[in-house]
Parts: structure tokens; sequence; C-alpha cells
């Protein structure tokens, strides 16, 4: 299955811990900044004034690493997978070792839609679900039910 977005980078030796592997905090700030890319490809941005800005802090993050990307290292993060909630995106992510193909990490993200004014959680806009639907996310109710999951 191929990716929904694919973007390459390099190991910046100040990205490195003293094992000269990347930090695992970097790995983060890759996601995000994927995140970022893959958003701006769809034509949406953080731009914009209070009240009119799409927020979406982070209320889950976890990472699970399988290979060191050492210093030099040209790598690439897909992402697998996007899947739409009511208020929520949760993002799926893996690393790989261009040279090698390896994979470094998987990754998962996620993040809750944000009403600067009101102070909490609002449902995800219907232009930005429809983008995301097309460029191949899934409904939080199709993956459920693809399991056998309730709601």
């Amino acid at each position: 299955m191929s990716p929904l977005y694919s973007k390459r980078y390099r190991v910046y030796w100040s990205e490195t811990d003293a094992a000269l592997m990347m930090h695992f905090s970097n790995f983060f700030r890759v996601c995000e900044r994927t995140e970022e890319e893959f958003l701006a490809s769809l034509g949406v941005t953080q731009r914009g004034s209070p009240g009119s800005r799409i927020l979406m802090p982070r209320v889950h993050a976890e990472c699970d690493y399988e290979s060191p990307l050492r210093p030099g290292a040209a790598y690439r993060v897909d992402i697998t997978d996007v899947v739409i909630g009511r208020s929520s995106l949760q993002y799926l992510y893996e690393f790989y070792d261009e040279s090698s193909d390896k994979l470094s990490a998987r990754c998962k993200i996620v993040t809750v839609f944000y009403d600067e004014a009101e102070g909490k959680a609002k449902e995800i806009p219907k232009e930005l679900r429809e983008k995301l639907l097309a460029a191949g996310a899934k409904l939080r109710e199709d993956v459920a039910s693809s399991y056998g999951l309730s709601g």
C-alpha cells in the first residue's frame, strides 16, 4: 500500500544524541514538519487571524524505534494513514533509511481541532475533511467497522 504522503530529509549532526543517532525527540519534530508539508500540499495552512486559524494541539504521541538514523543519512518519512474522527486526526508515520530502505521508526500522533475563542475541541471543518478523504484518509467509523469494532 502506497503512503498518503512522503517527504525526504537528511539527519543533521545537531539532531543526534551522544551515541550519534537521531535523538528520539527529533522524530516527533519531523512528524510535525511532515504533517505541515502534507497539509500545505492540500492548500491548508495555520495562517490567519485569531479565531479563524486551524489549531491542532497534540493529545497523544508515541514512537517505536527499530533502527538508528546516523548523521548525514538521507531518510524518508511516509504518512501511511490518517484517520479522521469528529474533532481529531490520527497520523501514522514510518521513517526509512534511504540507503537501505530499512525501517527506522513507526510513530503515531493524534491531534484535536481546537476552538481558540471557546477554548475547547471543535469539529473538523468540512472542507478539510473532504480534502483529507480525497488524499486517502479514512473515517474512524470505517476503520472501526472494518475491524468489527463499534463507534
